[in-house]
């Protein structure tokens, strides 16, 4: 196996590169002159060190992104990245290849961008803001947003993990509309106050999204369509032996025979708790974590005047991010999207 740096460039590297890989990977979306000290700039950056994107995405080595062969040698630049061939499969991919600043020409802009992000803007504000269109604004936001929502399909929930399932009429918007779902048939009324008239609605409108919260707090979500099984919904955000806290009694939680009985009903009429913790005097099995996320989550989705359903589970993965970033300071917090961003895009790894 031939490691990175025996790949790497003969010449010495530049002023910097010895400091973490957080602040590394940062900044390589800053101009030339703004690395070195001086004034920052809005002149694209046109040549990148080889290797510093190479060496914090692919740690282990070169790896082929088509066939993950280790057979790699040089094949030129390409606008200043280094551009690479597999002898195995013949493919060629540079150090940006599968990463979210993939063909992105603007990267001076991608700090200012996740600063938007952070901050919450809109698309017309981001746009605005960094003198793009706003198609580029809405691809670059979404660039980010589905790297952050692939990363987070592979961490389920362990342990005591809090449920809620809020019920959503599906949105179609920006998309063709199945014919199963239409609503030209139905009265004004109900058209226009959806929430409100669900049972009026086709099937095929009618979903709900799934939050778990464990006590680690990690947060995962799910959308559900009408008549999808809650218990298979479940499994793919959370362990197969967690103690799952509910307020209402889904029935389909324990239908399946492989689920274990460890469903434990909170709140209502089924009485407050099922054990008592020694050192905290309220109840050990609630879901009030879960129940909190999802109110601030559906206030913090008010200002985009709703979105769509498959784009949602990206948006709660935008809203995690925002909401741990509440405490660090701006410049710093669109340092760690821009850096988790390009972590989570990155390279596969060798199986």
């Amino acid at each position: 196996m031939r490691t990175s740096s025996v790949l790497r460039a003969s010449s010495k590297a530049p002023f910097g590169c010895e400091r973490p890989i957080e602040e590394r990977l940062a900044a390589l979306a800053l101009p030339i002159g703004a690395e070195r000290g001086e004034l920052p700039s809005r002149a694209v950056r046109a040549e990148l060190w080889v290797g510093e994107i190479r060496d914090a995405l692919m740690p282990r080595g070169l790896v082929c992104p088509s066939c993950r062969g280790f057979a790699i040698v040089r094949y030129g630049k390409r606008r200043g990245v280094q551009r690479y061939k597999c002898k195995e499969c013949r493919s060629y991919f540079t150090d940006l290849t599968g990463s979210a600043l993939y063909r992105v020409r603007r990267r001076d802009l991608w700090l200012d961008f996740c600063q938007c992000m952070v901050e919450g803007l809109s698309v017309r504000q981001t746009a605005r803001s960094l003198g793009i269109s706003k198609n580029t604004a809405f691809a670059w936001r979404h660039r980010v947003i589905a790297a952050l929502t692939s990363a987070d399909s592979h961490i389920p929930c362990s342990g005591i993990v809090e449920v809620v399932h809020y019920p959503l009429v599906r949105s179609f918007k920006g998309s063709h509309v199945p014919d199963g779902a239409r609503l030209d048939d139905l009265d004004w009324i109900v058209r226009r106050y959806r929430s409100a008239y669900r049972h009026a609605l086709p099937p095929a409108r009618l979903g709900g999204l799934l939050l778990a919260v464990d006590r680690e707090g990690t947060a995962r979500a799910r959308v559900t369509m009408h008549g999808e099984s809650l218990a298979g919904a479940l499994r793919r955000i959370a362990s197969h032996n967690a103690d799952i806290c509910a307020y209402r009694s889904y029935s389909s939680l324990t239908a399946p025979m492989d689920w274990p009985d460890r469903v434990n009903w909170v709140g209502g009429r089924r009485g407050r708790l099922k054990a008592r913790d020694r050192l905290d005097p309220g109840p050990l099995y609630h879901a009030r974590n879960v129940r909190g996320l999802l109110h601030k989550f559906r206030d913090w989705m008010r200002p985009f005047r709703g979105v769509a359903t498959r784009y949602l589970l990206r948006y709660f993965s935008w809203y995690l991010r925002v909401s741990a970033c509440a405490a660090v300071r701006p410049g710093a917090a669109a340092r760690l999207l821009f850096f988790e961003a390009l972590q989570a895009s990155g390279h596969p790894e060798p199986g």
